[in-house]
């Protein structure tokens, strides 16, 4: 893997301890950054994996802080866009009791992030990088899901590694599954939690059989299961990684850390048994901290697996 694009949403997050505050603990709102390919790209360059983020926001306080924390973290920024008619995403996230999420999107419409046209992506990124990574996000309402889905098509058609996080969300479980069933064909890497993304993507009732439904020759299937683990599915037969033993202090951007961790590894060349630990390191290691842009350094990340025993191939 040369370079690694990261396209879709980036957002601010404040956080509502509404579970902690039920326990008696006194908490206040935490903002944040986030956004799932926003949080990717972070974490890709924290582990010093060259990748470029490309996306939109607003031209105003919380887009100019987005673009420059991802810089920070080593991001190619310059084909994210702040766009002076469009607001910054916002999302209110309140954590339950047992630290999982319900998220409120601010403003409700238009989504910055949705606001993607044939002209944001042209085919001239398809000379700066060859793997894309994307998200299901980006494939419920337009002009995102025709963009998104047509300038897949044409990394397909190039040559160029795709994946793809399937990201169902509350708002998106129900909806119209033309254009991620679109992307997925395109796809050789394909992300997802287990159960609530996997089986209703390919209408089967357990894990393995959905799984196995969307593997081909072509195509790896990555079953993310939290506390159980994760499983590597392809036309080789399957990989299972038990969870690390760790404390939780909340879920939010661990599935994102996981894939940023299983893409440094590949990108090092190493095998998709090993691609699957880092993922999981990674994702255990931003789960111990508040928010989602937790995804450690390379050197967090191979400190982290040696203290587990772990060596790397």
């Amino acid at each position: 893997m040369r370079r690694i694009l990261c396209v879709g949403d980036a957002c601010e997050d404040i956080l509502i301890p509404y579970g902690a505050a039920l326990r008696g603990q006194t908490v206040f709102p935490q903002f944040s950054l986030g956004g799932s390919m926003a949080d990717a790209a972070s974490g890709l360059g924290r582990l010093g994996v060259a990748c470029g983020f490309q996306g939109k926001a607003g031209a105003d306080y919380a887009g100019k802080r987005m673009k420059n924390a991802l810089a920070a973290d080593g991001v190619d920024v310059s084909h994210m866009k702040l766009d002076p008619a469009l607001t910054s995403t916002q999302i209110i996230i309140v954590l339950d009791e047992n630290n999982d999420r319900f998220p409120f999107l601010m403003p409700s419409k238009p989504q910055a992030y949705l606001e993607v046209y044939p002209e944001d992506l042209p085919d001239t990124l398809l000379d700066e990088y060859d793997v894309v990574l994307t998200s299901g996000l980006m494939l419920f309402a337009q002009p995102a899901a025709q963009t998104v889905c047509s300038f897949l098509e044409r990394c397909r058609q190039r040559g160029i590694t795709v994946a793809l996080d399937i990201n169902l969300r509350i708002e998106t479980l129900h909806g119209d599954l033309q254009h991620l069933k679109r992307a997925v064909a395109c796809t050789n890497y394909l992300f997802g939690s287990a159960e609530e993304e996997l089986l209703p993507l390919s209408g089967m009732h357990d894990v393995e059989s959905a799984a196995r439904s969307l593997v081909n020759e072509r195509c790896t299937v990555i079953a993310r299961m939290g506390a159980q683990g994760s499983t590597v599915y392809s036309t080789q037969g399957a990989s299972h990684c038990a969870a690390f033993p760790i404390q939780v202090a909340d879920t939010l951007g661990a599935g994102d850390s996981f894939n940023s961790g299983f893409l440094y590894a590949l990108s090092r060349g190493w095998s998709l048994e090993t691609a699957n630990i880092c993922g999981s390191a990674a994702a255990a290691l931003n789960s111990t901290k508040v928010g989602a842009r937790n995804c450690p350094t390379q050197e967090e990340l191979l400190a982290f697996l040696a203290q587990n025993k772990i060596s790397l191939q």
